[in-house]
């Protein structure tokens, strides 16, 4: 329930500095990183780390978490925090096709959101961006193009000279 909570909070903070006033004097340090990296994750102005830390507070005090709930969804939120902006795409393409698969961000999602700086603000899911219709809608396309670069050659496109005989 905690990542619902939180992907929620943050979906909406997210959008709050994206709007001008925020953008240009608190997240745009943020978004220096076109291409993200790991250290990007973390990279924040401190007025936006304090909103984004309010979470935690409104956990604490507003739900009934045993400590190990607690440090498990710190560390899944930092974990997670870090593979958004991992700039690897680590779910096949089959992920994709899952019923589940589609509600989940991936890095290629956030990825995104830093090269066009509009769309895709979630955290843990899509279904905030898919319901407020801020979801990019090149994200599949750019995760259909990923998946083919990546995929290994067949055996029919390999030319006649270098296929191995057995």
């Amino acid at each position: 329930l905690t990542l619902f909570v939180h992907d929620a909070y943050f979906y909406w903070i997210h959008r709050l500095m994206h709007r001008r006033i925020f953008y240009r004097r608190v997240h745009l340090i943020h978004h220096k990183s076109v291409n993200p990296s790991p250290w990007a994750a973390y990279a924040f102005h401190p007025v936006e780390s304090v909103l984004e830390a309010g979470i935690i507070p409104l956990l604490l005090f507003g739900m009934p978490l045993h400590p190990l709930s607690f440090w498990a969804f710190i560390t899944l939120m930092l974990l997670f925090n870090v593979y958004g902006h991992l700039g690897y795409e680590l779910f096949p393409r089959s992920w994709y096709s899952h019923p589940l698969g589609r509600w989940l961000n991936t890095s290629v999602y956030h990825n995104l959101h830093h090269e066009k700086f509009t769309g895709n603000y979630g955290l843990y899911f899509t279904f905030w961006d898919r319901w407020c219709g801020t979801l990019r809608t090149d994200s599949e396309q750019k995760i259909e193009n990923l998946h083919q670069r990546s995929a290994p050659p067949q055996a029919d496109s390999i030319p006649a000279g270098n296929k191995q005989v057995a």
